[in-house]
């Protein structure tokens, strides 16, 4: 899922000629609002990587959307799950080290996680225990830990990934709601004529 959201990052500079296509454009035209409005590191990755790119899209497009296209709610949907694939890691993280299965973990029992890990995850156990304990009692328990998964996964998908993956929707270039394959399609094969 994080390379949707590479992916997409990179669309949001594209927002730009959400205005511009709400003309019919294609061809030549479309290539000059996109080299207009897009800053040219993103049309260099579009161009030098158009395969990885496209194979992204399809991913996300067929992926949450269908045969029928993406549309703004897939792309919710899309978010949702990378949100919760994100707080299901940070969770696991912890609960590792709950050796008893009372869905909190204490001082002592992070201690003995500790005794296994590497210097580096010793660290990072710790750093992440720390954080979780909101009150200070060196114990975790499974509130903490939920609260301390969804902040690290908001963390995790930073500021502008949602919006990034919302971008997906200014290739509805057709306007009917929905981004279909051959749209992007369309617009990658643009890229490819010379300006």
């Amino acid at each position: 899922m994080r390379w949707i959201i590479a992916v997409f990052a990179l669309i949001a500079c594209l927002m730009p000629w959400r205005f511009a296509l709400a003309q019919d454009v294609s061809g030549q035209a479309l290539l000059e609002v996109l080299v207009a409005r897009t800053p040219g590191t993103t049309l260099d990755r579009m161009r030098t990587r158009p395969e990885a790119f496209v194979e992204e899209a399809a991913g996300l497009i067929l992926g949450y959307g269908g045969r029928d296209g993406l549309r703004a709610a897939h792309i919710e949907q899309a978010i949702a799950a990378e949100l919760a694939r994100l707080r299901a890691r940070e969770m696991r993280r912890l609960l590792e080290a709950d050796l008893n299965g009372d869905l909190a973990v204490t001082r002592p029992e992070l201690n003995v996680l500790l005794g296994a890990a590497s210097a580096t995850m010793r660290g990072r156990l710790l750093v992440w225990f720390r954080a979780a304990d909101v009150n200070g009692d060196h114990v975790v328990s499974w509130g903490e830990i939920r609260a301390h998964a969804s902040r690290k996964a908001q963390v995790a998908m930073g500021p502008h990934a949602a919006d990034a993956m919302r971008a997906m929707m200014t290739f509805d270039l057709n306007r009917d709601g929905a981004v279909e394959m051959s749209e992007v399609l369309d617009v990658m094969n643009a890229l490819k004529t010379p300006a």
